[in-house]
């Protein structure tokens, strides 16, 4: 546990360097393109150096976000300022380092692309991505900016995306846990080793198998065939009529049974017996979205298990200390 270290955190903006930080909120989320931060800076900074500190920073300014325990400093954010409230204490809002995707435009077509082909041609050179080699098809950019092109693609081909540290990572969302850090949170502690435990909030819920009533519609996109739009389409899970249909989108082409056995692939993570819900952490471990986080739990080890991280909202403040507080996707 993390009681008794000191928060510390640090912010440069632009040219501007602060050693102190009133509270700051960065938000992450897979199914999100760009992740965003809201910074409060102290009153007493409201000049530096004789001078008025709105007239130091600007929108536009790169950003960075230090923070930890006992000045062992980790980044947090890195990205772009975009809305500056003038009010005092100053509230600072920044976008993550998709900010230069939405400053660029772009007019392309393809008559049959793959997703390496498109990042490849849209990414500046230098921001470094990952992406599997799918095929996408047809594929058409008019007037739009990378970063809309990317929303685009995660809409419509069952993409995730996460951006960390300089490095765009995009992927089939149910494949997107793999290769990826795992962080461990015990949510109860053996008696002997009670300081093993780092949850500071448990808002889980534990269901059975039986308690998802879902189905899935999978669509897997083959693009036109003799100019005519040819997409395979299976309904796999529960077939009673209160159940709650959800879409699934597949770069194509793949038969139907190749599609079906990717709908029930998706089906056995996220149909289980398992938690689902939010649980709340300290500074450390630096969970972010995109990554594992394996459960323990002593007085219940049956419930083990390793998820997917959909959302970290991280938190830091003199008064509240530093938390992040993470949305469990699927089981991985």
């Amino acid at each position: 546990m993390l009681l008794f270290m000191n928060m510390t955190a640090q912010v440069q903006l632009g040219n501007v360097s602060l050693k102190n930080v009133s509270s700051f909120e960065i938000d992450e989320n897979i199914l999100e393109m760009s992740n965003t931060a809201k910074i409060v800076i102290p009153r007493n900074y409201a000049k530096l150096k004789d001078k008025a500190i709105l007239e130091q920073i600007h929108a536009g300014d790169k950003v960075t976000l230090d923070v930890g325990y006992d000045g062992d400093y980790k980044r947090e954010f890195t990205g772009y300022i975009r809305e500056i409230e003038s009010d005092i204490p100053l509230v600072i809002h920044c976008d993550d380092e998709t900010y230069p995707l939405r400053q660029t435009n772009f007019i392309k077509s393809y008559k049959d692309a793959t997703l390496k082909q498109v990042l490849a041609d849209i990414i500046p050179s230098d921001i470094k991505y990952d992406c599997p080699d799918v095929r996408i098809g047809k594929y058409q950019i008019d007037n739009a900016s990378a970063f809309a092109v990317l929303q685009d693609l995660m809409k419509h081909y069952g993409l995730y995306s996460s951006l960390q540290e300089g490095k765009i990572k995009v992927g089939l969302a149910y494949d997107f846990a793999e290769n990826t850090a795992t962080h461990i949170y015990t949510i109860n502690a053996p008696a002997d080793r009670p300081y093993q435990k780092n949850v500071r909030k448990n808002d889980l819920k534990f269901k059975r198998k039986e308690d998802f009533k879902v189905r899935y519609k999978a669509i897997a996109h083959n693009g036109k065939i003799k100019g005519k739009t040819k997409n395979t389409v299976v309904i796999v899970g529960n077939k009673e009529k209160d159940a709650s249909e959800r879409t699934l989108n597949f770069a194509g082409p793949m038969t139907e049974a190749e599609l079906r056995e990717r709908a029930n692939a998706v089906m056995a993570k996220t149909v289980y017996d398992g938690y689902t819900g939010d649980i709340t952490g300290f500074g450390l471990p630096r969970t972010h979205a995109g990554d594992s986080l394996e459960l323990r739990d002593s007085l219940e080890p049956e419930r083990a298990g390793r998820y997917l991280i959909e959302k970290v909202n991280i938190s830091y403040s003199s008064s509240s200390g530093f938390s992040r507080k993470n949305t469990l996707s699927y089981k991985v």
